[in-house]
């Protein structure tokens, strides 16, 4: 079951599902571990901001599926601080038919389903949010890269670990544009900090 801390809401009837549909397709990079720790974010930032659980969770499960068809060596261009946004497209892009049809094989909400959609087509290439609902999706999809996932890509970024964290410090205020995300990553990266002292 996702999200198995006490604190943290379980994904419902209807999000597991979805997510069941999803996780064939979060096994390449380390997507499913990427995806499990942007849902508890995206958990936190809905207790903090008026926004619709209906679209930001099922957008939040289904944002990075289409990784799965992307070539290793486009994944390895990406996984850097400041990626092309052109091979970015194409994860968006492949995202965006598997969700459509995850969604709907489950029956979803056609009015939910269309901002999903919207959400998913430009979580990493769009500079300014659609709604709170998308600056949720694509604030919880960037923490990951200070939690979760921190560890993942500093194996694959071509710097050192001072310089990745570093790198990772300066664009907290171009990355995340609600204020109490940007906390929460400035929280993230003090954890990280300590774990490399402890290296």
């Amino acid at each position: 079951m996702i999200c198995k801390d006490p604190k943290t809401p379980r994904l419902n009837r209807i999000e597991l599902p979805i997510f069941r549909l999803a996780k064939p397709y979060l096994q390449a990079r380390n997507d499913e571990l990427h995806t499990r720790n942007a849902i508890k974010f995206a958990f936190r930032l809905l207790t903090l901001y008026k926004a619709e659980r209906t679209v930001v969770i099922p957008a939040m499960i289904l944002h990075d599926v289409g990784w799965s068809t992307v070539s290793e060596e486009i994944i390895t261009k990406t996984c850097r601080p400041h990626p092309d946004k052109n091979l970015l497209k194409i994860h968006e892009d492949e995202s965006l038919k598997i969700a459509r049809d995850i969604l709907n094989e489950v029956g979803y909400d056609t009015d939910a389903m269309a901002e999903i959609l919207e959400i998913i087509d430009g979580h990493d290439t769009r500079n300014e949010a659609l709604s709170v609902n998308d600056q949720i999706v694509k604030d919880s999809d960037k923490l990951t890269r200070y939690a979760g996932n921190f560890w993942f890509l500093a194996q694959r970024v071509p710097v050192t670990l001072e310089e990745f964290t570093a790198s990772l410090e300066r664009l907290i205020d171009q990355w995340l544009s609600l204020p109490d995300s940007r906390e929460m990553a400035r929280v993230e990266l003090a954890r990280r900090r300590m774990e490399m002292d402890n290296l």
